[in-house]
C-alpha cells in the first residue's frame, strides 16, 4: 500500500486519509458483499430476535450493516484527515435582504379569498356542485388570478428582461445541451414500448382511464368531486386529455400520462440539486434516477403514483429558489403547487410539509432570513389555502380524505395488534422489522407484490454502497439545512409510505423517496471523486475517469435488468389484468348495445376498471352460476359474448353444447403461449331466442 501510494505521487501529509479512505471503501464494498450474501426470502430473516443471537452466521441483516457502521465511520475520519468540507459543493448564500413592498390592495385579497370561499361552500354541497361544475372551477382559477396577481403587483415582481434570458442560455449552453440529453434518455426509457412493457395493463390503470371518459363524456362535472380511490376529478384531467387526443384503443393514452409525470420528475431533482449542491452533484443524480428501474417502473403505469416524486421535488425545488432569492413569486408557485398536491395521489401530501419543514430549519439556522421574508411566507400560505379550499368543501360532505390512508395504515383499524399477534413480536419489534423492509429494498432485498414485484433490489450493488456513503455524509452534516432537507425528502415517504402501511416493502408508496435517493448516490460518488481528485495529479486525472464509468456501468445494469431480466422473467404478469386487458378488442367487436356474460369467479368482475374503460357502452354481466334456468333467464334481445377464465372453460362448453352453432373462440397469453387466457363463446341474439331450458 505505501508504495502503491508513493508511486501515484500522493504527499505524506495525505497518506494518513488516504489510507482511511481505501479502508472506508474496501469496508464498505465487503458491507453490500455481506449484505447480498445474507439475504434469503426465509421469514427467519426477518426475526429480529433472533438479529443479535445469530450475529456470527450471516443469516440476518446485522453483520452487513454493521461493517457499513465502520465504513461510515472510517469515511468520515477520511474526509477530516484530508480536511474536505461542505464548501466544494458551491452552494451560494442565502438571500437576507429585505424586498419592498407596496400597500396590499385588501380588495384584491378579499374578493380572492370571497371566490374561493365561494367555491368551497358549493362544494359542500355536491348535487349544487355537480350542476355548476364549470363554473366552480372557473370561480376556484379566478381566485388564484386575482391573488397571485395582487401579490406580484405589490412587490414589484417583474419576469427577466429576454435579453437576460438570452445571456443566461449562451452562458450555460453546454450544461443545456447535458440536461436535454439526460432528459431525452428520461422520456426514452418511459415511453418505450410502453403500451406492453409492464404488460399488462393493470386495472387500476383502466379505473384512471374511466375517469377520464367521465371527464369527457361531462357526467363528472366537479372536478373537485372524489373519484375512484379517493381521489378528486382534477387529479384525472391529465387522463382525460390524453385520451380525447389518442382514443381509448389501448393502454398508450392513460401511461402516457405517467411517462411525462416521470420525465419531468427527472428534471426538477436536477434543478434542486443543482441550486443546493452544485451542477456535478445535479448531473449524478439525474443519471441515476433517469434509469433506475424503480422508478422508469411506475413512469410507465397509467396511476399516478409516479407524482409523488414529482411533486416532492417541484415543491423543495420552489420553496429554495423563494428562500435563495428571496423573491415572492417563488412562495406563489410554491404554496400553489403544495395546494395542488392534495388533489393527486395521497403521498404528495407529504411534499407541502416537507417543504415547510425546510423553510423553518432554514430560518432558524439562517440569520435574518424570518425578518426579511416571512412576507413572503404568509402570501405562499394564503395561496396554497386558496388552492385546497373548494376541496375542504367537498370533503366537509365526503369523509374520505384519509380514506386511502386508513384503508392500508397500519396504526388504524387494530392491524398492529393483528400483526403483533400473527408474529409473536412486540410493538417495537413489528415497527423495526416494517422499517427494516422498507429501508432495505433500496440496497440489497427484493420487493414482491406492491404493484412492482422487482427480483432485486432498486438499485445496484455498486449504485447501493455510494448511497450509503451518501446517507453517512448527509447524516454527518444533519445541522446543514441542505442535507437535513434531502433526509427528510428520503425518510418521509420510507416511514410514512411503507413502514406505517402493510405489507411492506410498498413500492407504490415509496416513489417519493426515490429522487432523494438519487441525490444521495450522487452525494457518495461525488464525494469519493472530490477526495480523490485532491489527493495527486494522477487521481486528479482519474476521478473523472471513474465517475464516468461508475454511470456507464449503472445505466447498463439498471436498463438491461429493467427490460430484459425483469420483462422474460414476466414478474409483473397477472392473469386476471391479461384477461381484463386482451380481451379488449373481442369485447369491442359486440354491436354497441351488445352484452357481456363474464364466468370469471374468483378471479374476475365485470366492474373491474379494464372492461369499463375500453368498452363503457357495453352492458356486463357477472355469469358464474351456470344452468340451463339461469341461462334461460338471461336478457336475449341483442348479441352476447360469454367469456371464461381458463379455470371455467368446462362451463362454457357446456354452454355451446346447449347453443350450437355459435363461434368459439380460444386465446393464448401473449408472453407464456403455452397458458390459455381465456376462452369465449359469441352468440347471436336469434341464437338466444332459440334456446329452450
Amino acid at each position: 500500500m505505501k508504495r502503491f501510494i508513493e508511486y501515484i505521487g500522493i504527499s505524506k501529509e495525505k497518506r494518513g486519509g488516504t489510507i482511511l479512505l481505501a479502508l472506508a471503501l474496501t469496508t464498505a464494498a465487503i458491507a453490500q458483499i455481506t449484505l447480498g450474501l445474507s439475504y434469503s426470502q426465509d421469514p427467519a430473516y426477518w426475526n429480529v430476535r433472533e438479529w443479535l443471537i445469530a450475529l456470527g452466521n450471516n443469516t440476518t441483516p446485522v453483520p452487513g450493516l454493521s461493517l457499513y457502521v465502520l465504513a461510515a465511520i472510517l469515511l468520515i475520519l477520511s474526509t477530516r484527515a484530508l480536511g474536505w468540507n461542505v464548501s466544494p459543493l458551491q452552494i451560494e448564500q442565502i438571500k437576507t435582504t429585505a424586498h419592498s413592498f407596496a400597500p396590499p390592495r385588501y380588495g384584491f385579497w378579499l374578493t380572492a379569498i370571497g371566490l374561493a370561499l365561494l367555491a368551497a361552500s358549493y362544494t359542500a354541497q355536491p348535487t349544487e356542485a355537480q350542476e355548476n361544475g364549470y363554473a366552480l372551477a372557473l370561480t376556484w382559477l379566478l381566485s388564484l388570478v386575482l391573488f397571485t396577481y395582487s401579490v406580484l403587483r405589490e412587490s414589484s415582481c417583474h419576469l427577466p428582461r429576454w435579453q437576460d434570458w438570452r445571456a443566461a442560455l449562451q452562458q450555460n449552453r453546454l450544461e443545456i445541451l447535458g440536461v436535454i440529453f439526460v432528459l431525452l434518455l428520461a422520456l426514452i426509457f418511459r415511453a418505450y414500448d410502453v403500451e406492453i412493457h409492464p404488460y399488462s395493463m393493470m386495472n387500476d390503470e383502466g379505473e384512471m382511464g374511466k375517469g377520464a371518459l367521465c371527464l369527457l363524456r361531462g357526467e363528472c362535472q366537479n372536478i373537485f368531486a372524489i373519484g375512484w380511490a379517493s381521489q378528486p376529478y382534477l387529479a384525472y384531467v391529465p387522463y382525460a386529455l390524453s385520451v380525447g387526443v389518442l382514443g381509448n384503443e389501448n393502454a398508450l393514452p392513460v401511461r402516457l400520462v405517467s411517462v411525462l409525470s416521470g420525465t419531468l420528475a427527472v428534471l426538477f431533482p436536477y434543478l434542486l440539486a443543482r441550486e443546493m449542491f452544485g451542477k456535478s452533484m445535479a448531473f449524478v443524480a439525474s443519471m441515476v434516477l433517469a434509469a433506475l428501474p424503480y422508478h422508469v417502473h411506475f413512469s410507465r403505469l397509467g396511476v399516478d403514483n409516479i407524482a409523488d416524486s414529482l411533486t416532492s421535488a417541484l415543491v423543495l425545488w420552489l420553496v429554495w429558489r423563494g428562500i435563495r432569492s428571496g423573491t415572492v413569486g417563488w412562495y406563489l408557485l410554491a404554496g400553489i403547487v403544495s395546494g395542488l398536491c392534495f388533489y393527486t395521489y395521497p403521498g404528495s401530501r407529504v411534499a407541502p410539509v416537507l417543504g415547510l419543514l425546510m423553510w423553518t430549519w432554514a430560518a432558524l439556522t439562517q440569520h435574518g432570513l424570518l425578518r426579511t421574508q416571512w412576507r413572503n411566507l404568509v402570501a405562499g400560505l394564503v395561496v396554497a389555502l386558496l388552492t385546497v379550499a373548494p376541496l375542504m368543501g367537498t370533503y366537509q360532505s365526503n369523509k374520505e380524505f384519509n380514506q386511502r390512508l386508513d384503508s392500508v395504515g397500519l396504526l388504524q383499524n387494530n392491524r398492529l395488534q393483528e400483526e403483533m399477534n400473527f408474529t409473536g413480536l412486540n410493538a417495537a419489534q413489528v415497527l423495526t422489522v416494517q422499517f427494516f423492509k422498507s429501508a432495505l429494498v433500496f440496497i440489497n432485498t427484493d420487493g414482491p407484490f406492491q404493484f412492482f414485484s422487482t427480483p432485486r433490489a432498486y438499485f445496484t450493488p455498486v449504485a447501493a454502497l455510494f448511497l450509503m456513503l451518501g446517507l453517512t455524509i448527509a447524516i454527518w452534516k444533519f445541522y446543514d439545512v441542505r442535507f437535513l432537507g434531502v433526509l427528510a425528502w428520503f425518510f418521509a415517504p420510507l416511514v410514512l409510505g411503507s413502514t406505517l402501511t402493510v405489507g411492506p416493502p410498498s413500492n407504490q408508496r415509496m416513489l417519493g423517496s426515490a429522487p432523494a435517493a438519487a441525490l444521495l448516490v450522487a452525494l457518495g460518488i461525488v464525494t469519493i471523486t472530490q477526495l480523490l481528485g485532491n489527493l495527486s495529479q494522477f487521481t486528479r486525472r482519474l476521478a473523472p475517469l471513474l465517475l464516468t464509468a461508475f454511470l456507464a456501468f449503472n445505466l447498463y445494469q439498471d436498463t438491461h435488468f429493467y427490460f430484459v431480466e425483469y420483462r422474460q422473467g414476466h414478474f409483473f404478469e397477472d392473469l386476471n389484468n391479461e384477461i381484463t386487458y386482451e380481451s379488449r378488442t373481442l369485447i369491442r367487436s359486440l354491436p354497441k348495445n351488445g352484452r357481456l356474460f363474464l364466468i370469471g369467479e374468483p378471479m374476475t368482475r365485470v366492474h373491474y376498471g379494464n372492461f369499463g374503460y375500453f368498452a363503457p357502452e357495453i352492458e356486463k354481466y357477472d355469469f358464474n352460476q351456470v344452468t340451463r334456468e339461469t341461462l334461460a333467464s338471461l336478457p336475449r334481445d341483442q348479441d352476447a359474448l360469454f367469456l371464461a377464465i381458463p379455470a371455467r372453460e368446462a362451463e362454457l362448453r357446456q354452454i355451446a353444447a346447449w347453443l350450437p352453432g355459435g363461434q368459439w373462440i380460444a386465446e393464448h397469453r401473449r408472453n407464456q403461449p403455452e397458458y390459455p387466457l381465456y376462452f369465449a363463446y359469441k352468440l347471436s341474439k336469434e341464437q338466444l331466442q332459440s334456446f329452450v331450458p
